[in-house]
Order: C-alpha cells, then structure tokens, then sequence
C-alpha cells in the first residue's frame, strides 16, 4: 500500500477539443502542480484530456471516460469519474478529489491535505474560513466511493458525515471566477460538506 493519499484529478467529463489550446495549457499546469506535491496522482478524462495528458503523465494513472453520450449519462459523469479514480487506485490510504480547472492550488496546500487525510476521515481546506477545495477522504470511504454511480450518490456521501476544516494561506482553494459548468456542479456537490471542527492544520497535525 502506498502511505500517501493519491490525487484524483477530475477533468470536464465532456470531451473538449485538444485543438482548445487554453483548455490543454490549464491541464497541463494542474498536473505539474500535482507531479510537484510528489502524491501518487490519477487522472480522469474524456479522450482528449487524456491523450494528452498521457504525454506528460509517466508512471501516472490515466483513466479515459469512453461512455458520455446520452443526457442522463452525462448528468451523473462526475460521480462515476470518481468512483473510476478510486478503483484505480484501490490500495491508497485516501484520496484527494481535485477538480482539474483548480490549478492555482498550492502543492504544499496538496501535502498538508494529504497529512490531513491520515489524521481525519473527510476534511476540506479554508482560506480566512471559507471552504474550498479539494476534498480530501480517508480510505475509510472506499467501498461508498467505488459504488458511487449518480450525482446524488456523491452529494449524499459528501453531506453524511462530518469533515476537519484545516485552515491554509491559499486563496487557489477557492472557486475562480470562470469555472468549467461541469466542474462547477462537482464544487457544488462537494460544498455540501458539514462543518464539524474547524481547526488550523497545526494544531492538527502536531
């Protein structure tokens, strides 16, 4: 077993073009930061953003979305994205579920999750107390996870049970202001998140 969390990095589950130049220079820049907290990292992504990430991902997990036709198919993609990141990565500790247009997110912000994962089931970060992103849970949670197979699934899991707030100096925890509509909506999920015990990292972490 790995003793770190692995990162799964939730791309747009609706295929964008690899001519998107903006779209491919975003991926690209969330997936160094990742390569630089030094976690174990899986992507998940329609078959552009995975063709194209397999050219920067040696060694790292690529989990290519293939069925994303049909409405009702696309409405639950998010949730079976993560559900495909955790069976790809069945024997991590935990994992981090990072929306992939969040690249401005610190790697030490992704270390200090990581340690936040093995200390706490669920936790989230904030930055001067507002919640933000990724979310971070504990192997605990891997047979919830791998079943997850509508948007509701997650947003149950995601409002069941209490997370730690740890408190971080990263404003890229938060939304952008142009957020990806399908992203968006995972945020929106994950959001649901109860707050239980706010508490800064270090005093967690000691």
């Amino acid at each position: 077993m790995n003793s770190l969390p692995t990162l799964i990095v939730l791309a747009d589950p609706i295929p964008r073009s690899a001519a998107e130049p903006e779209v491919m220079t975003a991926l690209a820049h969330t997936l160094r930061v990742g390569l630089e907290s030094g976690l174990p990292m899986v992507l998940v992504a329609p078959t552009p953003a995975a063709e194209f990430a397999r050219t920067l991902l040696p060694g790292n997990d690529v989990v290519e979305l293939t069925d994303v036709n049909g409405l009702e198919a696309r409405n639950d993609l998010m949730a079976r994205s993560v559900a495909a990141g955790v069976l790809a990565s069945p024997h991590a500790p935990g994992w981090l579920l990072w929306p992939a247009d969040m690249g401005d997110i610190q790697s030490d912000t992704l270390r200090l999750l990581a340690q936040g994962v093995s200390h706490y089931p669920m936790v989230f970060p904030q930055f001067h107390q507002r919640r933000g992103h990724p979310v971070g849970l504990s192997s605990e949670f891997f047979s919830e996870l791998i079943r997850l197979n509508t948007d509701r699934d997650l947003s149950r899991l995601m409002t069941r049970y209490p997370a730690l707030g740890i408190d971080v100096e990263d404003p890229g925890i938060l939304e952008s202001e142009l957020p990806d509509d399908h992203l968006a909506k995972l945020r929106t999920q994950l959001q649901g998140i109860p707050r239980s015990t706010l508490a800064p990292a270090t005093a967690m972490l000691v």
